[in-house]
């Protein structure tokens, strides 16, 4: 057995060879929106991807758009068919937005290499004949992408496990020395222990190995793709959704760490007086609330609030509906006195409903941001973001803040409902799982009492605002949506015809109290002038006396010098 040069010291003590340094793999970009990122850079440059899943996933609308994109960069093609024929591929492929109809044969080549059916029955056949044809075609193309299409169709044929390793093997290492960048496309029933055996080849020969997969519920269908082995590279290990739209494949990846959002310091109005104060203004710009609320609370009353004023502003205005169209959400806007039609008719507000379930989380999320880039708007309102959680597909939850941080990053401030089940007004949890994206929070219940159900709103949250802690009655009417405080009384809360009873009484009360208390101060005013006229009475008697203690003192002083003189004048005389 021969020892590796590198297992121990060569003689005379010298030092063993150096373990070489590994390199960097080189990768190639796919072009495919999403997938370049979750693979760290795309497919391997030089080797072998295969690309397994169940019939209809998107395996070969893959390959050929990879194909397209590396056209579009200047790098030929070839895609070698094994089950459809290629005048069904092109027509197949005619409605992506792709101009693949305008692409020469020459630039991706499409080669039918269907067996023959008595080929099939014997099973005698090998790749190399094939292979050696595609080396012909590389070198009068140039050629550097290859996919083969379908390639389980042929290794099945062969009825042998150990035949089918040995032609994979074959394909591994004519694509290395090939210096190709090479896609296989393999079904995966995963019903059988041979689709099972072929699954385990593949990983163990191909340098990457790419799932796709289909979720089916009640509701709608979902696809994900999943990166199972890249040798040599990091690579997103989680599986992530995909939409296959009128331009092809879109991978909606999810990042590792928070986005850095613009952040602004203006304040937008709500379009309710009352509720810009109670936020200290109204929303901050580009930030995210949450409208929370059973039905009927009129968390789209609020939302349409907010546009409307926005609309009145001259900014541009995205409104996205659920289940609910927009002809009747104008219609419904007029009894609280907004009139959306004109902004609709103005272009500055733009209106689209879509039915939830008529498509996954992620093709809404696709829709929503062509809608952002169409209109660019500067506000939006989505109601309710919760209707792409009832169908309870994997990543509807991630889609939902996946298309927050998309309207936070274009800088636009957006307003989102979500729809509780309950109608007690007690759930203070949102149904869309955002409430943690959401700058500001707002819940919308029902207070049932004195026979009546009467709308309530409190702020949960905002963020970086100083706002009121106070739950709050929410009114409607022919001029727009108010907010009352509500009437507390010995711990219990009034809102509606009982609070405006309670301040009635409250308020006959108050001029009952007004009154006596004028009675008593007139009653005290009077005692007041009776002292003040007894106390003038006594101070001018006071000066009366006062006038005649002086005249009296007046008269004595004088008496006194008429009896001084009177005694000098005797003296005088007696002298005489």
């Amino acid at each position: 057995m021969k020892k590796s040069s590198r297992s121990a010291a060569p003689p005379g003590g010298g030092s063993a060879d150096p373990i070489p340094t590994a390199k960097p793999i080189v990768k190639k970009r796919t072009g495919i929106p999403g997938f370049d990122e979750i693979t760290e850079g795309g497919l391997p440059a030089v080797g072998v991807t295969a690309i397994v899943g169940d019939p209809g996933s998107g395996k070969t609308v893959f390959a050929l758009q990879m194909l397209v994109n590396g056209f579009r960069r200047g790098e030929p093609g070839i895609l070698v068919a094994f089950e459809e024929p290629t005048e069904q591929l092109r027509y197949n492929l005619s409605s992506f937005d792709w101009g693949f109809a305008d692409i020469a044969n020459d630039d991706i080549c499409l080669i039918d290499a269907r067996l023959p059916a008595d080929t099939i029955q014997t099973g005698g056949f090998d790749l190399s004949g094939l292979l050696a044809s595609l080396e012909g075609r590389i070198a009068e193309s140039g050629a550097t992408n290859l996919v083969f299409d379908g390639i389980d169709m042929l290794l099945g044929a062969l009825n042998d496990e150990a035949l089918e390793r040995q032609e994979m093997a074959r394909l591994g290492e004519w694509v290395r020395r090939s210096g190709v960048t090479a896609i296989i496309t393999v079904k995966s029933y995963g019903a059988s222990e041979r689709d099972e055996q072929r699954t385990a080849v593949l990983q163990f020969l191909s340098d990457s190995v790419v799932r796709f997969q289909g979720s089916l519920t009640p509701d709608a269908f979902s696809r994900t793709v999943r990166i199972v082995k890249y040798r040599g590279s990091g690579f997103a290990a989680n599986p992530v959704p995909f939409v296959i739209g009128e331009s092809g494949i879109e991978v909606i990846g999810f990042g590792g760490i928070r986005l850095d959002y613009p952040i602004f310091s203006e304040r937008v109005s709500t379009g309710v007086d009352r509720l810009d104060a109670k936020l200290g203004g109204g929303y901050v710009r580009a930030s995210c609330t949450l409208v929370s609320g059973a039905p009927g609370t009129s968390k789209t009353s609020l939302g349409a609030s907010f546009l409307n004023a926005a609309c009145e502003r001259g900014s541009r205005c995205l409104f996205v509906s659920f289940d609910e169209s927009s002809s009747q959400i104008v219609s419904n806007m007029r009894s609280i006195g907004l009139d959306l039609a004109r902004h609709v008719e103005s272009g500055l507000l733009t209106m689209e409903s879509f039915i939830s379930a008529s498509r996954s989380p992620e093709e809404h999320f696709v829709a929503i941001r062509k809608m952002i880039a169409g209109h660019r708007p500067e506000f939006m309102v989505i109601d309710p973001l919760s209707a792409l959680l009832k169908m309870q597909l994997p990543f509807a939850e991630m889609i939902g803040e996946r298309i927050l941080e998309h309207a936070k990053l274009a800088g636009i401030t957006v307003l989102c409902t979500s729809l509780l089940d309950s109608v007690t007004g007690t759930q203070e949890l949102s149904a869309s799982h955002v409430s943690t994206l959401a700058d500001t929070w707002l819940h919308v219940s029902y207070v049932a009492s004195e026979g009546e159900r009467n709308r309530a709103l409190t702020i949960i949250k905002s963020r970086g605002t100083a706002h009121s802690n106070q739950v709050s009655e929410m009114v409607l009417g022919p001029g727009g949506i108010d907010i009352v405080d509500v009437y507390t009384a010995e711990g219990e809360v009034l809102m509606g015809s009982a609070r405006h009873q309670k301040q009635a009484s409250d308020r006959r009360k108050e001029l009952q109290m007004e009154i006596a208390g004028q009675r008593a101060r007139f009653e005290l005013d009077k005692d007041v002038a009776d002292l003040k006229s007894v106390l003038q009475r006594a101070v001018q008697n006071l000066e009366w006396k006062e006038r005649e203690v002086a005249l009296l003192g007046l008269e004595e002083k004088a008496l006194r010098e008429g009896a001084r003189t009177d005694a000098d004048e005797r003296l005088i005389l007696r002298q005489d």
